[in-house]
């Protein structure tokens, strides 16, 4: 199962973004152009914190079941650069991510995920078989995220299969402020999901099934004070189990 998580676990986003392929000595190779921002849940833009001065961007091939194949490309970026082209790579599916770091990379001030937002898709990976993509991130200094999939069981408790059940719903509440409360809906059928990003702070989480008119097929599944941690840190709630009546 293809998993939404941090670092050298994460998967990505194909980019629909227009491109070619460069041609060398008879040799196919593609390029990546990575974008990454480092911002507040509120929008605002950041420069690198001190002491953090490079973006390391990891381009890494995935097999036919997304496993992860050999080591990670990695390039070396200006970390306030917020742009940069990969060096050739072989024509592949990868996924990416971008770690800020110290020089030398002995200090990592946060990862990004590998969801990429220049993608008009919902998919996680990166092709670039045919034509060059681009990945864009955005790392959240005050923030992070939930991840979790989900086992469908109907009332008997047996594991069923997704049928009339069109999204799996997130309901995310502060803890110290009700108002601040975020809906996220996954198709069912992609088995896992990422939230949006979350200010730091503990949550109470309630997780349902819906049809395809946004209706609850049974009860709320309920997890509590769950905490959202930051820099861009992605808690893992693991397997859920969503009921249905």
């Amino acid at each position: 199962m293809k998993k939404l998580v941090l670092g050298s676990m994460m998967a990505v986003v194909v980019s629909q973004a227009a491109g070619c392929i460069i041609t060398s000595d008879n040799q196919d190779y593609a390029l990546i152009t990575a974008n990454w921002d480092l911002k507040t849940t509120a929008g605002a833009s950041l420069s690198c914190p001190p002491g953090i001065t490079t973006a390391a961007v990891y381009s890494q091939a995935v097999d036919a079941d997304y496993r992860l194949v050999g080591s990670p490309f990695i390039d070396l970026y200006d970390c306030d650069a917020g742009v940069g082209n990969s060096d050739p790579l072989p024509p592949d599916v990868y996924q990416m991510w971008v770690e800020l770091t110290s020089e030398g990379g002995g200090t990592v001030y946060a990862s990004s995920t590998s969801l990429n937002e220049a993608s008009p898709t919902d998919e996680y990976f990166v092709n670039v078989l045919d034509v060059d993509q681009t990945f864009q991130t955005t790392i959240l200094a005050d923030g992070g995220y939930f991840q979790f999939d989900w086992d469908l069981r109907n009332a008997a408790n047996q594991p069923v299969t997704c049928g009339t059940v069109s999204k799996v719903a997130i309901l995310s509440t502060s803890v110290t402020n009700a108002n601040n409360a975020f809906d996220d809906r996954f198709p069912c059928d992609k088995l896992y999901g990422l939230t949006g990003g979350l200010l730091q702070g503990g949550y109470t989480l309630e997780i349902s099934a819906t049809n395809a008119a946004g209706q609850g097929l049974g009860p709320m599944t309920e997890i509590l004070n769950r905490p959202i941690t930051s820099p861009n840190k992605v808690t893992d709630l693991g397997t859920v189990m969503v009921h249905l009546d």
